[in-house]
């Protein structure tokens, strides 16, 4: 595995610097973590964006791609996502490594000096009636119309959206029930003004992680980063990732028609549970691969439904299980799913469940580190967990887990929610 280290900056930044020597390429990614927030979600994204694709030097996305590509093909890219009640905002550079270079140009640095710009040198003007800065008007058109794209395109994926409305239901009053892109309307209200008060607030009060993926060290681009990051007044903001839902008092039943020919169903159940990984392995016997409680009697057995898939929360305790059915076999359906989920209860499945499953969760360990975004992934896993644990150490966790743990850590979780989407 890789040689990794991780050290503090001054502000509450963190630097990670993850060495592998199989790669040729190497990966500078800088994360901006603050709370989400239905009032600030959209111009955080906003800025995010336009500082991802614009400079002080280039000043829209195609002069900053055309100097990328100049690089041996470097390129930069924008990471908008949500990690329990934190909004997650990553900028990151992937390049060749300098030695690769035909005529030993130092890659790397050229690279990081771009995205070093593109965060501390904004593309920005004066705005002559307000006499306050704001974001060029180039940028900013084009990331709002980026992220109203992204809004859509939210709605239109019917299933990642019965999704999005059932945690709206399931996690309501918490900062998790919302988007990181925001809604139509806040998006709509971001101004060049806004959009760049955000960008200086995320500078000055959000947490920081930066990561460093490569074949060997590099001082160089520590330097940079460290020099960079250094001429910042910080005050961060605390954050915190590990926010378990309460479970209501009764199933909360929610129920909205749309145009759509196939109905969706989620179905949210909560735990109290502190023992991840029997949790885990659970989740994974009952519905989160092919031979999965799930999937072999609701969807294959019976074809009650489509699909019917099951995803683990462990920052939130919760397991959503989400399915596409004919409308006659809803009420079928969701009963189902609680039968499977009270027969891992009752300890009705086999040790060949439980081995596959094994197998399952080791084989996608196997993946870490197969690029340099799969182990900063896996690394800002461990930072947001709290718990530095490299993926062989977890295998063996997995491997050791009982079948009573796993009945233990079933036995955990009751019925919360239930989002239906109807057609019209």
């Amino acid at each position: 595995m890789a040689e990794y280290s991780r050290k503090s900056l001054e502000g509450g930044i963190g630097y990670t610097s993850i060495i592998d020597p199989k790669f040729k390429t190497q990966r500078v990614q800088v994360i901006f973590l603050t709370e989400l927030d239905s009032k600030t979600a959209s111009e955080n994204a906003m800025a995010a964006g336009i500082i991802g694709s614009s400079s002080s030097r280039y000043k829209n996305i195609s002069e900053i791609t055309a100097k990328l590509n100049s690089l041996y093909g470097a390129n930069i890219n924008i990471d908008i996502s949500k990690v329990s009640d934190v909004q997650r905002l990553g900028i990151g550079v992937s390049s060749i490594c300098s030695k690769y270079a035909l005529e030993g140009e130092d890659i790397g640095s050229e690279v990081l000096s771009v995205l070093l710009e593109c965060i501390f040198s904004p593309n920005a003007v004066v705005n002559p009636q307000t006499g306050k800065k704001e974001f060029a008007a180039e940028p900013f058109d084009f990331r709002k119309k980026d992220l109203l794209d992204s809004i859509e395109a939210e709605i239109n994926n019917k299933r990642g959206y019965a999704i999005m409305q059932a945690q709206k239901s399931a996690y309501k009053g918490e900062s998790c029930a919302n988007s990181p892109y925001g809604t139509k309307e806040t998006a709509n209200a971001v101004t060049p003004q806004s959009a760049y008060e955000a960008y200086e607030n995320l500078l000055k009060n959000a947490q920081v992680e930066i990561y460093y993926v490569g074949p060997e060290e590099n001082q160089s681009a520590e330097k940079m980063i460290c020099e960079a990051f250094s001429k910042l007044e910080r005050t961060p903001q605390e954050i915190k990732f590990n926010s378990p839902s309460t479970i209501k008092d009764e199933v909360c039943r929610a129920e909205e028609k749309l145009d759509v020919n196939q109905c969706k169903m989620v179905m949210a159940f909560k735990s109290s549970s502190s023992d991840h990984d029997a949790v885990r392995l659970m989740n994974t016997i009952f519905g989160a691969t092919p031979f999965s409680k799930l999937f072999m009697n609701v969807r294959e057995k019976q074809s009650l439904c489509y699909y019917c898939a099951s995803r683990y929360s462990r920052f939130k305790k919760t397991i959503l299980v989400d399915c596409g059915i004919e409308e006659q076999n809803l009420e079928k359906t969701e009963k189902e799913i609680i039968n499977q989920l009270d027969e891992i209860k009752k300890g009705n499945f086999s040790e060949e469940d439980m081995k596959n499953s094994v197998l399952s969760m080791l084989n996608s360990l196997k993946g870490v580190g197969d690029t340099p975004s799969s182990y900063i992934n896996w690394y800002f896993g461990c930072y947001a967990n709290g718990e530095m644990t490299e993926p062989d150490e977890d295998a063996e966790r997995i491997s050791a887990v009982t079948k009573e743990r796993i009945i233990e850590a079933a036995n955990s979780f009751e019925l919360d929610t239930v989002y239906v989407m109807r057609g019209e």
